[in-house]
């Protein structure tokens, strides 16, 4: 139980929560974002047979940013995401984090 009262007066926990919540909303609203990617990759694809090679190489550096987020607000990094690091790089690998 101190363990507990301890956490709730640390200002690092509190940061933490605040930085959870805000990556959490930034989460919901690249939601949308992927699906009107998908929406104009369908119609461009539908029209010139081909995916839109910039829209390809965005979605796979934000697929990346989307993950970073996962992994921050799941627990898994501390890291934490764009802005607070470089945009990712979609020809790169995400570095994992033990």
């Amino acid at each position: 139980m101190s363990d507990m009262k301890q956490s709730l007066k640390s200002d690092a926990f509190w940061l933490r929560t605040l930085f959870i919540i805000l990556f959490s909303v930034v989460y919901r609203i690249l939601d949308v974002v992927v699906l009107f990617i998908v929406v104009v990759q369908w119609g461009f694809t539908l029209v010139t047979g081909q995916v839109n090679p910039a829209l390809d190489q965005f979605s796979g550096s934000l697929s990346t940013y989307i993950a970073q987020i996962v992994r921050y607000i799941s627990g898994n990094s501390e890291t934490k995401p764009f802005p607070f690091t470089d945009w990712p790089n979609p020809n790169r690998e995400m570095p994992t984090e033990m």
